[in-house]
């Protein structure tokens, strides 16, 4: 039986767009809670915009705009918006960077 080459263009599109609709679901990995060491969480009102390194488990780890919503001395939680909507992980303290508010020039 052939292919219906009609409507092939068509038929991938659609399969690409499910696709990436499953792949938008994956959540990143995110730090198990017995890695958070014996230092509580801070939870501080005022919350620090942060480059984050995320890692997920479909692809490479990604760079991306977050926001700190809490952290001790190992770990930070972060949350950013996604074309999937708000997310949140956990991530070692190293992988996160405070932005500057300032642009140079």
């Amino acid at each position: 039986m052939g292919t219906n080459k009609r409507y092939a263009d068509a038929i991938d599109r659609r399969a690409d767009e499910r696709t990436e609709r499953v792949l938008m679901r994956i959540p990143p990995c995110t730090i198990p809670m017995q890695a958070y060491g014996p230092d509580p969480l801070e939870w501080p009102a005022e919350r620090p915009t942060v480059w984050a390194w995320v890692s997920w488990p479909h692809k490479p780890a990604e760079r991306v705009a977050a926001v700190a919503h809490g952290w001790n001395d190992r770990v930070v939680v972060v949350h950013w918006m996604s074309p999937a909507g708000e997310l949140n992980t956990v991530v070692w303290r190293n992988a996160v960077t405070r932005r500057s508010d300032h642009r140079r020039g």
